[in-house]
């Protein structure tokens, strides 16, 4: 049997009007991201977490000197991700974060 992709019988195509993000843990990854057209960049990790040396605020900022949105992602908790912000993130992204808590309760307190 065919697969159907919004009632198409093949997969769609991405686009130049299609959202595309680049993982990065180096501001130079996210300079080479946006040169190649990346719609953003997921930057980090930023804080401390098991097994990866954290890239810290610092490179973040330098990371958001770009022209595309940088979001701040590993190690991000309720008490340092207005940090990131402060940084030049345009938001956060996060795993545990949101697994480990109710996300609706999470998205509130980060909106203060």
């Amino acid at each position: 049997m065919d697969k159907v992709w919004g009632g198409h019988s093949c997969p769609p195509k991405l686009t130049t009007s299609s959202v595309i993000g680049v993982s990065c843990h180096s501001p130079a990854e996210v300079v080479e991201a946006a040169a190649r057209a990346a719609t953003f960049a997921v930057f980090g990790p930023i804080f401390e977490k098991k097994g990866a040396h954290p890239a810290g605020l610092k490179l973040l900022h330098e990371a958001c000197q770009t022209n595309i949105p940088v979001l701040a992602l590993g190690g991000i908790t309720l008490a340092n991700a207005d940090s990131c912000l402060a940084a030049g993130a345009a938001g956060i992204a996060a795993i545990r974060l949101f697994q480990d808590n109710d996300i609706a309760a999470v998205v509130q307190q980060l909106r203060g």
